[in-house]
């Protein structure tokens, strides 16, 4: 099967839309992964990543957000490679101007179907409102919004990575197949058995109270949240906070003193941090934007085989009805410090969920797997198409 692969960023999500096209030429497809180039430039670069995928980084113009989705130059582009290219089928990574405008081209034009990943709630009240500026959202969520739901009609089947995605699809009358396509995880070795105190030291990370780790951005409202519930829980017992790699919102609010910063760190660096925590959380006010979505460094504390305490956003509740992995509260500072605190004092239950975490990422959760699943719908999707038009 020829397929191509159409995606607004080349850091979204550490590049699904790369592993996703990886693990299907491997699985003896010939793939065609078009983004945007992180450089401004005025041409297009083809590289091989094997004898049956080839990633395409388009031209772009533009400069920060605008670059991933939104640039003319890369949507012209793409509109002359699908033209160029053989493809049975289109995988669309979610609805910016320019991943859907293309892809609908390349359907229309080839006469194949097209599946639209639905991977963020953009608009109507999502991302764009919560996180954004008011310039931003008072110009472009109206037009992200237009963008997520208007072309839905030209989609054959649905991929969506969470359950609120498919709940707004399908209350916008989509009525088509939709499946459920949650992000991988990918195993990583940290060579042998690890002292936790031994690596507490040698990252200079204190060893006489318990670690809470947190990885990533956190919005200014999600840590405001996490700051407040972790100063609680201090009432209570001597804890220490580390804000793990690199947080873009780091300007946008004061973090307070007493709370380890470790800044941008490599993939296996911040592995061992995570792996030197005791508990892993996911502060995640439960609003639009935090549930109709995948937070990626969920996976991160899977991989490594963390108890997690976590609000009750839609992936999290979702994933504990598989296995119990951890504790979830909600969105209240109180409960969230007593639900950690609750967890700290039952070390057993604690190397449980820790256990439980790592089962669940080496199994439903791992990228084969995944794929190796949706590879079977988007060979239904294809032949349902196919003979659709033979009738």
């Amino acid at each position: 099967m020829n397929i191509v692969l159409l995606a607004h960023n080349w850091d979204y999500m550490p590049l699904a839309p790369y592993k996703i096209g990886l693990l299907l030429s491997k699985r003896g497809h010939n793939v065609h992964l078009l983004l945007p180039n992180k450089k401004t430039s005025l041409k297009y670069n083809a590289k091989y990543i094997n004898t049956s995928y080839t990633l395409y980084l388009c031209p772009t113009i533009l400069w920060g957000g605008l670059k991933k989705g939104s640039d003319p130059l890369d949507l012209i582009t793409r509109l002359y490679l699908l033209r160029k290219l053989e493809y049975d089928i289109i995988l669309a990574f979610d609805s910016r101007p320019a991943v859907i405008l293309p892809a609908v081209y390349g359907k229309l034009i080839k006469k194949i179907p097209l599946i639209i990943y639905w991977t963020d709630w953009f608009g109507r009240g999502g991302i764009i409102a919560e996180r954004s500026g008011k310039f931003y959202k008072f110009f472009f969520e109206g037009i992200e919004t237009f963008f997520e739901e208007y072309f839905r009609k030209y989609a054959d089947s649905y991929a969506v990575i969470c359950r609120p995605l498919e709940k707004r699809l399908r209350s916008l009358g989509y009525r088509k197949k939709v499946y459920s396509l949650p992000y991988g995880c990918e195993k990583r070795s940290l060579n042998g058995d690890i002292n936790i105190d031994d690596l507490k030291k040698k990252l200079n990370l204190p060893t006489s109270y318990p670690l809470i780790g947190c990885v990533g951005s956190l919005h200014p409202k999600d840590a405001k949240f996490l700051f407040r519930s972790l100063d609680i829980l201090g009432r209570q017992i001597e804890v220490k906070l580390i804000l793990i790699g690199h947080n873009i919102f780091r300007n946008k609010y004061q973090i307070p003193e007493h709370i380890i910063e470790t800044g941008r760190l490599s993939e296996m660096e911040m592995s061992l941090y995570i792996h030197a925590c005791d508990i892993m959380v996911l502060p995640l006010r439960n609003n639009i934007a935090n549930n109709g979505r995948w937070p990626s460094k969920l996976n991160e504390y899977l991989i490594i085989g963390k108890a997690i305490v976590s609000t009750e956003i839609s992936v999290v509740c979702e994933l504990l009805k598989l296995i119990k992995f951890g504790e979830t509260a909600r969105d209240i500072p109180e409960d969230f410090a007593e639900k950690i605190y609750g967890l700290l004092k039952d070390k057993d239950l604690l190397k449980k969920y820790g256990e439980n975490a790592e089962k669940l990422a080496s199994e439903y959760l791992s990228w084969p797997v995944i794929i190796k699943n949706f590879e079977g719908f988007i060979t239904e999707t294809l032949n349902e198409f196919v003979m659709g038009n033979k009738r």
